[in-house]
């Protein structure tokens, strides 16, 4: 949910992790081309994960990827993903318990590390998992199962949601880890500033705290209310996948009495998971040293996680980060960068790398649908996306191997299609009929549309190709440069000067996810802080994000989500560029990437809570000598 180009600190999708609680849709997703097998079918293994999908950059807009590329298995051997053909995966490594490594993102987190206060990227996700355990997490088939949970089952018609926790888990401060702590976190969690508007639909008390039932010492219920009236019960048979994120991220109840005290805490969190922070300098590093007593085994009965340590630095440039790891500074780091990625696919017998393409964001031109004017209007909108010459951006851009977006919704998630209607092709002179005649019927000789991005040089560039673009068929782009620390403030406000931003946004696996940056109810009019950025108000919108979410049936949900997409598509509501695609490589000594499970031996999704570019850290470990 950041701007298009932007590479460097992350300021946009920090929002989408820390509202959306879920940090799925990992995974940035690709376009199925002639060279790749079915992208809409999810990845089942850090080896099922292609290379030659959807890309960007930092660049941002692109499109139709080239081909090529690597993607390594678990075990470490590669596929080539421009042939399709797949080399024999090596005989899976026994692990080896011990060492450190040293890992690197792109953007420190705001608010650490309360889970209700994080605004929280996927680096942010990345290290919070190595300290906090979650309720639930998903399975590579998309599949709800437990970790502190063993059950998370819903009623007949999924108005209630029953949890059951494991026994005999503390905190690593030694507080017991019970029904108390997980609904004190919920509660915390769920009702704060950044996720009130995601769980709009939990049934509320009168102080606005959730209903939630206390069972017994490891059980409870939640209950489900449309617009949060428990006299409505609301069916919500996706609730489950939402607790995925970060409101499923267990903090020691002791600890959080502590931070309310002094507030300087924040910054020492304690959970229960398979590491201990150590120490924490922002902007810096993240130290974290295996937990002792960590309460979960391998299926060998080894003590769980297998690293000593592991250091998390904040490196803000994707290049910066490609030398480091070339000159053994650091171990392993991920980026969405094409350049980078390129680079590295091909130094693969050198330096492996996974790359992952499903289920993730869409480069676009974030339109705020509520400005008077040219932009209320689907013929100039359409003009506008008509004009653009995608492959250009993305040759001088991206590298050459990004691919183009037709919507956003991106390959593998609930609602994608190959043809929603929406032309992706330059068509200059379609655009300016369509302009031609939004003058004609309106009496304006003058098109003037504000166009946002941030400082940096690709996104400035980016932004002059788009005016050029733009200028051919008779729009006046006025480029505004903006503060990277004011981009989404400007968009949750709708600031005058606000009316079409370099953006990225909407990664995930079910539509459900992207209920609030879509539904009316969110907020429609300027000046007012709104999640819904493009102030879109579209009665079947609506009603189909109310069937998405609440029908029993799920080949419903499935066609509410389609229909989404074609009315988006139908009436240029945002302009799609191209679909991310993330890469993580590594030196070829880091093992384990992919292969943490569940208590019940279920493989978890490789990318912790779905956002691209993360990874769980349980298992990996690093091979000596």
């Amino acid at each position: 949910m950041r701007n298009m180009h932007r590479t460097g600190r992350a300021t946009g999708r920090w929002f989408v992790a820390a509202t959306l609680s879920l940090g799925l849709i990992a995974a940035a997703c690709s376009k199925k081309d002639d060279n790749s097998s079915d992208t809409n079918a999810p990845a089942t293994s850090a080896a099922a994960t292609t290379a030659g999908g959807a890309a960007t950059t930092a660049g941002g807009a692109a499109t139709t990827a080239g081909g090529g590329g690597t993607a390594t298995t678990a075990a470490g051997a590669t596929t080539t993903a421009a042939s399709g053909t797949t080399a024999s995966s090596a005989p899976a490594e026994k692990a080896v318990p011990g060492g450190s490594m040293i890992v690197a993102g792109d953007a420190e987190v705001a608010n650490p590390w309360t889970p209700a206060a994080m605004q929280c990227d996927s680096y942010c996700q990345q290290r919070a998992r190595t300290f906090y355990d979650p309720l639930v997490a998903l399975d590579n088939e998309n599949k709800v199962h437990g970790v502190l949970a063993e059950s998370f089952t819903p009623n007949a018609d999924s108005t209630q949601w029953t949890m059951k926790l494991r026994s005999g888990i503390n905190f690593t401060d030694g507080t017991p880890f019970n029904a108390d702590a997980a609904i004190r976190n919920i509660q915390d969690t769920g009702t704060g500033t950044l996720n009130a508007g995601v769980f709009v639909d939990v049934a509320k008390n009168p102080d606005k705290s959730w209903k939630i039932d206390k069972v017994d010492d490891s059980t409870f219920t939640i209950y489900m209310g449309k617009g949060g009236d428990p006299n409505q019960p609301l069916s919500w048979p996706g609730f489950d996948k939402l607790m995925t994120g970060t409101i499923g991220l267990m903090a020691s109840p002791t600890w959080l009495d502590a931070v309310k005290a002094d507030a300087t805490k924040a910054t020492q969190p304690i959970g229960t998971g398979p590491f201990i922070v150590q120490s924490y300098a922002p902007r810096d590093s993240l130290v974290v040293t295996r937990n002792p007593n960590y309460w979960q085994k391998d299926k060998d009965g080894v003590q769980l996680p297998y690293l000593d340590k592991i250091t998390f630095r904040v490196i803000e440039d994707a290049q910066t980060s490609e030398q480091a790891l070339k000159s053994g500074d650091i171990d392993m780091f991920s980026t969405s960068r094409a350049s980078v990625i390129k680079d590295f696919r091909d130094n693969a017998d050198k330096f492996p790398m996974t790359e992952v393409s499903q289920y993730g964001e869409t480069y676009y031109l974030l339109i705020d649908l509520a400005k008077n004017g040219p932009l209320q209007d689907a013929r100039v909108r359409c003009a506008m996306s008509e004009a653009l010459d995608r492959n250009e951006i993305n040759d001088l851009i991206n590298a050459g191997i990004a691919q183009v977006a037709n919507g956003l919704f991106s390959p593998g998630q609930e609602g994608y299609l190959d043809d929603n209607g929406f032309n992706t092709d330059q068509n200059l002179d379609d655009a300016k009929k369509l302009i031609d005649d939004y003058k004609s019927s309106t009496g304006e000789s003058n098109i003037e549309v504000h166009l946002g991005s941030t400082a940096d040089a690709i996104t400035q560039q980016a932004a002059e190709l788009i005016a050029g673009y733009w200028k051919e068929i008779g729009v006046n782009a006025v480029l505004d440069t903006v503060p990277q620390d004011q981009y989404i403030t400007n968009a949750l406000l709708g600031v005058d000067s606000f009316q079409a931003y370099q953006w990225r946004n909407h990664a995930g696996l079910f539509i459900d996810q992207q209920n609030f940056w879509w539904n009316s109810a969110s907020g429609i009019t300027d000046g007012t802080l709104s999640l819904n950025f493009g102030r879109l108000n579209d009665p079947t919108v609506d009603a189909d994000l109310a069937t998405a979410r609440s029908d029993p049936d799920a080949a419903k949900r499935k066609a509410a989500a389609e229909n989404v997409n074609r009315t988006f598509a139908k009436n240029c509501y945002q302009i799609p560029i191209t679909w991310a695609l993330w890469g993580t490589p590594a030196k070829p000594t880091v093992k384990g990437e992919g292969t943490s499970t569940f208590p019940d031996g279920t493989t978890l999704l490789k990318d912790a809570a779905g956002f691209p570019g993360q990874f769980w850290m349980t298992s990996m470990w690093v091979k000596q000598g």
